[in-house]
């Protein structure tokens, strides 16, 4: 993750039946969706105090994937190819999300039912930080 300032973030925005879903991704896959209630905020300005420093630039292809998944989730539907994450997080959040993508649609697991699948079982209360920094709420609901 070295250098990450200076990468591209590749952002797009699309719009859900009155939510703006905002996406952003590095070219190794994908790093952040952000949700509003308000349209109107451009991809660039909506991540710009978010990012920091790094070059943004909107890019509907560098997110296909990432849209294609926001779109199943919202209709219930599965993907058709997974979505790479950007590796960001600890490996334990990452394991979580992970974890919690695997959840069938539809399908309800409290944060014990989690802390478990990743074998932790007495973490549940982890669980719910690591949710709680989710960068991706539509993919790891």
């Amino acid at each position: 993750m070295a250098r990450e300032e200076t990468q591209i973030v590749y952002c797009w925005q699309i719009s859900l039946e009155g939510l703006t879903v905002y996406l952003a991704s590095f070219r190794r896959g994908a790093l952040r969706v952000g949700l509003s209630l308000e349209a109107g905020a451009d991809c660039t300005d909506y991540f710009r105090d978010l990012m920091g420093p790094g070059m943004l630039r909107a890019d509907r292809e560098m997110n296909a994937s990432l849209i294609e998944a926001v779109e199943a989730a919202w209709h219930n539907r599965t993907v058709s190819r997974p979505v790479l994450l950007a590796e960001h997080g600890t490996l334990f959040q990452r394991s979580v999300w992970e974890a919690v993508a695997g959840i069938p649609f539809g399908v309800t697991r409290t944060y014990g039912d989690v802390a478990r699948m990743v074998g932790r079982p007495l973490a549940a209360r982890a669980i719910g930080q690591a949710m709680g920094r989710n960068p991706l709420p539509l993919i790891y609901p």
